[in-house]
């Protein structure tokens, strides 16, 4: 879903965002014009998004900056970049979410595609609401995409009260452990579309049991890694199930995201509402288990990554953002014989951890300054 093209005012053809030169006469000098210019307010800039917007009659004004090297059109309104995103679905995504509502109604629950919160900062796929209140999510993720911002749009759902399901049809992207994905095999249009047909979901499911670690427990303690300590120990193994018969459930509330530890590794899955109530119960005298995620690195911007997003207004000239508040780490003091006092004007020492200050270094644990090392008495 690139947003390739923008028109300028002035200007018959579109303007390729792609090229250093526009694809037209004098662009280069031209895109520095608009890279620069923060003279003049959006809307009488001239430029307009030339992609969904345009197609769709609407005129939307635009604005272009750089980022990882790449020239990035940026809308100043939320739902103008809402366009682009369901104008780049493809039919099998809209066929999921066509399932996600059907299944869900048949269940006795009410579901609504495209719902944002109302803030903004959360729209799901499908929001699925039960009679007792729970909120439940559907994600369709068919496409690759970055799992920064997978991660980003699952934790900004939990703090709306919003519990995401991700579906996807990929292997690579079920490997990702940034979420529990549950993963179908890649079918046909018709068969998303057909209202019997079995759709399971391959993985992202699993059943808890819990083993008695006694004399019958076969094996040491996986904890204490000797002997039996007589507590509860947890494995899991897959669970298939319907894709119609998940979304109706989980909507009820039988089945719930756990993060399970089984020996020494935690990680996240969909399980029963029962099975995971048994786990606490065994566990409850453990401190919770932390599921592991991937470090992402970012990457940069690519030919086919999103160019259209919402840019932030950018604070006024005389507004700059606080700088976060570090703790200086503890210093001992040394004796009083030992720390000469500091020479105003001695340039302080490059002293890698102590502080440098005075004619002798001052030899106190320090941190670093544009001055250089200084402790907390000598410090800027």
């Amino acid at each position: 879903m690139p947003n390739r093209y923008v028109r300028l005012a002035g200007f018959d053809q579109r303007l390729d965002l792609t090229k250093p030169d526009l694809g037209v006469a004098g662009g280069t000098a031209l895109l520095e014009q608009l890279l620069n210019d923060r003279r003049m307010p959006l809307a009488r800039r001239g430029l307009t998004c030339a992609e969904v917007c345009e197609k769709r009659g609407f005129i939307e004004p635009m604005s272009v900056y750089r980022r990882l090297g790449k020239v990035v059109a940026a809308h100043m309104r939320s739902d103008a970049e809402d366009r682009h995103y369901s104008g780049g679905e493809s039919d099998e995504h809209k066929a999921y979410k066509d399932r996600a509502v059907r299944a869900a109604e048949e269940g006795g629950h009410s579901a609504v595609q495209e719902q944002s919160s109302k803030d903004r900062t959360v729209r799901n796929d499908v929001l699925i609401r039960s009679a007792d209140g729970v909120l439940l999510g559907f994600e369709s993720q068919l496409s690759p995409r970055n799992p920064r911002e997978i991660q980003a749009r699952d934790v900004a759902a939990r703090r709306a009260g919003v519990l995401d399901a991700w579906q996807t049809d990929s292997q690579n992207m079920a490997r990702d452990t940034t979420v529990p994905w549950l993963r179908t095999d890649r079918v046909p249009l018709e068969l998303i579309m057909k209202r019997d047909s079995p759709i399971p979901f391959r993985g992202g499911i699993r059943r808890i049991e819990l083993a008695k670690c006694d004399e019958r427990f076969p094996g040491p303690c996986p904890k204490k890694r000797t002997g039996k300590c007589g507590g509860w120990h947890p494995t899991t193994r897959p669970a298939e199930r319907p894709f119609d018969d998940f979304i109706r459930d989980a909507a009820s509330g039988l089945y719930v995201r756990a993060i399970v530890k089984v020996k020494r590794t935690a990680f996240e899955f969909w399980t029963l509402t029962t099975d995971h109530t048994a786990y606490l119960d065994a566990t409850s005298g453990e401190p919770p288990a932390v599921a592991s995620r991937p470090r992402q690195v970012r990457r940069p911007m690519e030919h086919g990554d999103p160019t259209c997003r919402v840019r932030p207004p950018a604070a006024p000239n005389h507004e700059t953002a606080p700088l976060p508040y570090i703790p200086a780490p503890r210093a001992v003091e040394p004796a009083p014989s030992t720390r000469p006092p500091a020479v105003p004007g001695t340039p302080p020492i490059a002293y890698r951890g102590k502080c440098g200050a005075g004619v002798r270094p001052c030899g106190a644990p320090a941190r670093f300054y544009p001055a250089g090392w200084l402790c907390n008495d000598h410090r800027p």
